[in-house]
């Protein structure tokens, strides 16, 4: 595990993280470039990469997505919108039962990752509107 210097890039790359909604490497790229046009791709991508090794920050693999980062390191569930692509956090009294597993089937458990597919209540309402067309 290598520790990263806290710089104000690092800084300004984890505050964002913290703002956006599960963003892929490349989003976040460009929500910081906003902010400093002068921060390197490499500088982010690394930023993330070693943060999520050092376990600051989650990397979360969705079925059917890149790659995506979460700020929220608690052990959580993830939704995700079908039709639009939203990501969301989800917390359900059960899952503490889940994610506290310390060994199944013989496997010592390290960590665990559950994530939904679903609609989203913005395409709820507009594949209702297009239905009653």
């Amino acid at each position: 595990m290598k520790r990263q210097r806290n710089t104000a890039q690092k800084r300004m790359i984890l505050g964002a993280l913290e703002y956006a909604d599960h963003p892929t490497a490349t989003e976040l790229y460009e929500m910081v470039r906003q902010k400093n046009e002068h921060i390197s791709k490499a500088t982010v991508f690394r930023v993330l990469a070693q943060s999520a090794e050092n376990g600051d920050i989650l990397k979360v693999h969705l079925c059917g997505t890149d790659e995506r980062y979460d700020a929220t390191i608690m052990p959580h569930a993830h939704v995700r919108c079908v039709y639009c692509g939203k990501i969301k956090d989800v917390s359900m009294p059960w899952m503490g039962e889940i994610f506290g597993t310390k060994e199944a089937e013989g496997f010592e458990i390290f960590s665990a990752e559950l994530d939904f597919s679903g609609c989203c209540p913005d395409c709820a309402v507009r594949r209702a509107a297009s239905q009653g067309q």
